[in-house]
């Protein structure tokens, strides 16, 4: 089965916000350990939201990170990053996050475009465009496996 790079780029969004969030977790409790409780049923509480939910909202604030992917043809590290195109030329697109991280990505000839929803070219990316974006780390730096534009930020 084939992976699509936006089911990658939610995956690894959520794993970053999951690995954080659970450190900060960690870090912030000094209670004493919890007493133990009756057991919770299998179907989560009406106020509560599904897991899914719970994961597209998370993916939703991500801004920036990396994870490390585990496949057939072994581990490999994929970047996601959410943000404003600072530079942009037809071979690479630079991307600034709101809280200031800025990384280079460069573009292959399998790199997939996607602007305004509709399938597009490196080209066509342009300075003050939001995006969100997957790339894969390797010996070349960051290529972009995938970029979504939305177009020219409010």
């Amino acid at each position: 089965m084939r992976i699509s790079w936006a089911r990658t780029a939610l995956v690894a969004a959520v794993v970053v916000a999951l690995a954080g969030g659970g450190t900060a977790v960690a870090l912030a409790d000094t209670s004493a350990p919890p007493t133990p409780s009756a057991p919770s049923s299998s179907a989560p509480a009406p106020h509560e939201k599904a897991p899914a939910k719970k994961a597209r909202a998370l993916a939703r604030r991500a801004e920036h990170g990396e994870v490390v992917l585990h496949g057939k043809g072994g581990d490999r590290t994929v970047d996601v990053q959410r943000g404003v195109v600072t530079a942009a030329s037809p071979t690479s697109v630079t991307v600034r996050s709101t809280d200031g991280y800025t990384a280079t990505y460069g573009f292959t000839p399998t790199s997939k475009v996607r602007k305004q929803k509709a399938a597009s070219q490196p080209s066509a990316v342009a300075v003050n465009d939001r995006v969100g974006l997957v790339a894969a780390k390797g010996p070349q730096g960051l290529t972009v496996t995938g970029l979504r534009d939305a177009g020219p930020g409010k």
